[in-house]
C-alpha cells in the first residue's frame, strides 16, 4: 500500500515538473489549432510533437536540421498534390489533362495555400526566429505556403491517408465545386496577347536572382516589353515569380 502511494507521488510529481517546460507550454499555445483540425478530420491528433515539427521554421531557437518543417513540407506537398488530383478527377469526369492540371495549379499555388493557412490561422502558431517575427515574415505568403503543406504531412503521419482525406476534402469542397468559375490566372497568356498586339513580339522573362528569404530559397523575375524592364516578381518557383511579373505588367499596362 505505501509502495503503491509513492509510485502515486511520483507519477504527480513527474507531470507536474513537465507541466512547467517550454515544450509543454507550446502544446498548450497550439491546443486551438489541434482542437480544429480533430474538429475538421473527426480523429484525435497522438503525437503532439508533429505538428510542432510542422510549424517550426528553421530560424527558431527550437529548430535543428530535423526539428524544422521542411522535410514535412515535402511529404505534405506530394499528399496534397495527390488528393487535389483525386477530387478533381472525381469532379470533372469530362475535362481533360491538361484541363485538370490547371485546375490543380490555381488550387495549390502558393497564394491559394496561404489563404487557406490564414484561414486556420497558421500565422498565430508558427515558430520563428526573432528577426523573422519582427519582420512580418511569419505571415507572408510563402512561409504560410509551406507550413500549410508541412501541416498537412504531419496530418498524414499522425492520422493516415483517410484522416489527411478529411482535412484536405473540408478545406478545399467550395474551392473544387467553384474552380471553373474562377477567372484565369494564366497572366501570362494574357499578358503574351497584349504584347504581340503593341509590339508584335512577346515578353521575354529573366531570373535575377535567386536569393535564400528567412531560410526560404525564391526566384526574382523581371519581364521586359520591347526591351525595356516593365514589372518584377518574387516567388519560390520561377512558374508563379513569372505570372507574379506578368499581372503587375498587366495593372502597369491597365493605367
Amino acid at each position: 500500500m505505501t509502495e503503491k502511494r509513492d509510485k502515486n507521488g511520483l507519477l504527480w510529481f513527474i507531470r507536474a515538473v513537465f507541466r512547467g517546460q517550454p515544450g509543454r507550454k507550446i502544446d498548450i499555445e497550439i491546443k486551438a489549432l489541434l482542437l480544429n483540425v480533430e474538429k475538421i478530420t473527426k480523429r484525435r491528433f497522438k503525437n503532439h510533437h508533429l505538428v510542432k515539427r510542422a510549424l517550426t521554421h528553421k530560424s527558431s531557437k527550437l529548430a535543428d536540421e530535423q526539428n524544422n518543417y521542411e522535410r514535412m513540407e515535402f511529404l505534405g506537398d506530394a499528399v496534397l498534390g495527390l488528393i487535389i488530383s483525386d477530387l478533381l478527377y472525381a469532379a470533372y469526369r469530362d475535362e481533360d489533362e491538361g484541363r485538370l492540371t490547371y485546375y490543380k495549379d490555381t488550387l495549390i499555388q502558393m497564394k491559394s495555400l496561404a489563404v487557406k493557412a490564414r484561414e486556420l490561422g497558421l500565422g498565430n502558431y508558427v515558430i520563428v526566429g526573432n528577426k523573422e517575427k519582427r519582420n512580418g515574415f511569419s505571415n507572408s505568403d510563402v512561409l504560410l505556403g509551406d507550413i500549410f503543406e508541412s501541416l498537412v504531412g504531419a496530418i498524414y503521419l499522425d492520422m493516415g491517408f483517410e484522416g489527411v482525406f478529411k482535412f484536405i476534402s473540408t478545406l478545399f469542397e467550395k474551392d473544387i465545386a467553384f474552380v471553373k468559375e474562377q477567372p484565369e490566372w494564366d497572366f501570362k497568356s494574357k499578358l503574351n496577347n497584349i504584347a504581340q498586339e503593341l509590339y508584335k513580339s512577346p515578353p521575354d522573362y529573366k531570373v535575377i536572382g535567386e536569393p535564400v528569404v528567412n531560410g526560404v530559397k525564391v526566384y526574382r523575375v523581371v519581364v521586359e516589353l520591347n526591351n525595356h524592364a516593365i514589372a518584377y516578381g518574387e516567388a519560390r518557383s520561377k512558374k508563379e515569380a513569372e505570372q507574379e511579373a506578368a499581372m503587375k505588367a498587366l495593372v502597369k499596362l491597365r493605367k
